[in-house]
């Protein structure tokens, strides 16, 4: 697209100084637009042009206005239409602007050849030039369109005086192209003038700046040096008494293998600690720039620490906010390293209660933002230290936790602690992040079940607020209690009332008696046990479930913790597909009248990447019921070439041969990166021993993990989850 203003200079490319060029001249535009077409109206109201041109005049008022009207279009609703996209507003505003210069040349020329120099048309020549001269400021940093703009509003009235043939016309005509030559060039040393201002001010404005960051990166080095030096200190004395006790216990006969190995496990924990916060001191800490899916990953990172927290009494949930975005740009592998690390500090530093993760992603620009996440524990011990003179006291930080704090640091946010009075602590982080999709893409689908209605669950307020929201975003009704026999009695009162409401959610935590009696009575209840209950119980827990009393029927579905839109979406899609399925049973239709219904059904393109012939077997006949057009590539050299030559909806790569699949995932995202997709291609990987790779898939770029091996894990289900996304707005 042809462009009128190409920036080359930093100042130029700066979001903030374009923005407030832009705004100053949408607020001059703005003032002189409907006054410009008022002008016209009082140097022709009452002249001899009106009186013997009428439909001359009304289809040169009716064009000017039509004109006005859409350059007012883009001036008044400038807050809007600008952050969206920058350029594309600027270069609407321009080709509007040069129609009016166009149109205006159009007047002054039909007013010039009828009236020749007499009557209005003098007048009217005069505001022109007054006009030019005031609009010549407003338009001046943008040289190129301005001499675009003057041209066409000028120039030809100019050459149509010359056409009169009267010499007080050809003077007119000499004046005015004169009058040109010299606003061009004024126009000229106004925006290099203008320009060299800005470029000396930024350049000011960053040599202030960077002397402002080497003072406080002094600063924030010593304190970090005497941070970790303490923490280093701490570390290394605990590691000295543990091995001296593993040697005392030796030396009496007794043998213990794992407080070797507690020991042998913390001093590599120091080792690589020391190594990052050297590199991070010296500032040779090199982040990644990789494209990886945010969500996916801080849900698994959670879902690493739930089983073990809910053996302790600590409860886990997240609360990612619906307008994070699918996919950031950035060092995933070290911000899991930092979230790891606060949730091991928080965790560690508690008594029995939960842990509520929340993220929300606020965009400064149209492509990037900040990432917050707070990870607040809410522990019924700490209320009990109300009158104690040690209720302010924050957590001691350890090594990795230093070392976190300089990893956040690197990523342009910071790291904090603050207490929540009488209730917990709260780890605060921020971090800036680019946006991989121009589209900003997010991960679930606005409205899917709307007119569902569902019945939330939680002993826990600030839980059951969190996950409330979550369920709005995905269209249900939701009906909320956090009293098990109240529940039940609400569930009952919406059958009477012919209002039924098909499906609960609740928690099976350790050892609550509340839940399975819960259970256990909707599918008792004569008219209750057709109601869907999803149980969102840790992997572990899932296990234990029917030793601790909890029934299981075709109504009964189990969600893994922690519960995000996903995990919903995936869970609710099961529940109304088996009964869409019932329905079909029911309905004994003809199998004729349903063929030519599943063949309306677009097949999917898939890529495979695999070079192993059971992996390709499993995969085909997973999705053997699924109308898709599988191609299977079994050499990297092939993808390349393969993307260009089709557009697969979904990419599956088979993680269990060797780390080769690093590489495919780059090759990928950079392919979609040269050809400016706006809208990333959704990569799954499959593996049959999903813990051999599952912990650094993410981190790696994969947008989800399957393992082939977990029933629970329906590949078919989830590659039409993802193929969908690319249907759906945002």
């Amino acid at each position: 697209m042809f462009s009128f203003f190409i920036p080359t200079s930093k100042v130029q490319k700066d979001r903030r100084i374009m923005h407030e060029t832009d705004a100053r001249m949408a607020k001059y535009s703005r003032r002189g637009l409907v006054f410009n077409f008022l002008a016209y109206l009082i140097c022709l109201m009452g002249g001899r042009f009106i009186d013997e041109n009428r439909d001359l005049t009304v289809t040169l008022t009716i064009g000017l206005l039509l004109i006005t009207l859409l350059r007012g279009f883009f001036l008044f609703r400038f807050d809007q239409l600008y952050p969206r996209a920058p350029q594309r507003w600027r270069n609407s505003y321009f080709v509007a602007t040069l129609l009016g210069a166009f149109w205006w040349a159009v007047i002054l020329v039909s007013v010039t050849l009828k009236l020749s120099m007499t009557n209005e048309a003098p007048l009217l020549w005069l505001y022109t030039v007054v006009f030019f001269s005031t609009t010549a400021h407003a338009f001046a940093p943008y040289q190129k369109f301005l001499s675009y703009y003057q041209f066409f509003g000028l120039v030809p009235a100019a050459f149509s005086a010359f056409f009169v043939g009267e010499v007080t016309s050809h003077l007119y005509a000499v004046l005015m192209l004169v009058f040109y030559l010299i606003l061009t060039h004024q126009c000229r040393l106004i925006s290099e003038n203008y320009w060299e201002r800005l470029e000396a001010a930024y350049a000011l404005a960053r040599k202030t700046q960077s002397i402002e960051e080497e003072k406080r990166d002094t600063r924030a080095s010593a304190q970090l040096n005497r941070e970790f030096l303490g923490c280093l200190r701490a570390d290394l004395h605990t590691i000295v008494a543990q091995t001296r006790q593993a040697m005392r216990d030796m030396e009496n006969g007794i043998a213990n293998q794992s407080a070797l190995k507690r020991c042998e496990r913390d001093f590599e924990r120091v080792f690589e600690d020391v190594s990052d916060f050297n590199n991070v001191l010296n500032k040779e800490l090199a982040l990644k720039n990789k494209v990886f899916n945010i969500r996916h990953e801080l849900q698994h990172i959670v879902a690493e620490y739930i089983d073990d927290a809910e053996f302790d009494g600590i409860y886990i949930e997240t609360s990612l906010s619906p307008t994070l975005p699918m996919r950031l740009k950035g060092d995933a592998s070290r911000l899991s390293q930092v979230i790891r690390t606060l949730l091991s500090h928080c965790i560690k530093n508690m008594d029995k209660g939960i842990i509520l993760f929340e993220v929300e992603f606020l965009r400064e620009y149209e492509t990037a933002g900040e990432l917050y996440l707070n990870i607040s524990s809410y522990s019924a011990q700490q209320r009990k230290r109300f009158f104690s003179d040690d209720s302010d006291r924050l957590p001691q930080a350890n090594l990795s936790f230093a070392v976190a704090r300089g990893i956040a640091e690197l990523m342009n946010g910071s790291i904090e602690i603050n207490e929540i009075p009488n209730e917990g602590v709260t780890y605060r982080m921020d971090a800036k992040f680019d946006i991989a999709d121009q589209t900003g893409q997010l991960d679930f689908h606005k409205n899917t079940f709307q007119n569902n209605r569902i019945l939330l669950v939680h002993k826990y307020l600030r839980i059951l607020d969190a996950k409330r929201r979550e369920l709005n975003a995905l269209g249900f009704t939701v009906f909320t209690e956090s009293n098990y026999k109240k529940a039940q009695l609400l569930l009952v009162q919406s059958y009477k009332d012919s209002k039924p409401i098909d499906s609960v959610l609740f928690f099976a935590d350790e050892g609550d008696v509340d839940a399975k009696e819960f259970n256990n009575a909707l599918i008792e209840h004569p008219e209750l046990r057709y109601t869907h209950q999803l149980i969102a119980a840790s992997k572990r827990q899932q296990r234990i479930l029917a030793n601790q009393g909890f029934i299981e029927n075709d109504y009964v579905q189990l969600v893994d913790k922690p519960v995000g839109l996903f995990e919903l979406e995936t869970a609710f899609k099961n529940v109304y597909a088996s009964r869409e399925e019932e329905d079909e049973a029911l309905a004994s239709v003809d199998v004729q009248e349903i063929e030519p219904a599943k063949a309306k059904q677009a097949p999917i393109p898939i890529l495979l990447i695999s070079r192993r012939e059971q992996a390709r077997t499993v995969v085909g006949e997973a999705l053997a019921n699924l109308p898709n057009t599988m191609e299977c590539i079994t050499e990297d050299s092939k993808l390349a070439a393969t993307l260009n030559k089709q557009e697969p909806q979904v990419i599956l790569i088979d993680c269990d041969e060797d780390p080769t699949f690093i590489r495919v995932v780059d090759t990928i995202r950079e392919a979609e990166l040269s050809q400016n997709a706006e809208v990333y291609v959704p990569i799954l990987g499959i593996s049959s021993s999903s813990r051999a790779t599952e912990g650094t898939a993410f981190e790696l770029g994969v947008d989800d993990f399957i393992d082939l091996t977990n029933p629970n894990k329906n590949l078919k289900r989830i590659i039409q989850y993802w193929a969908s996304l690319n249907n759906f707005g945002d």
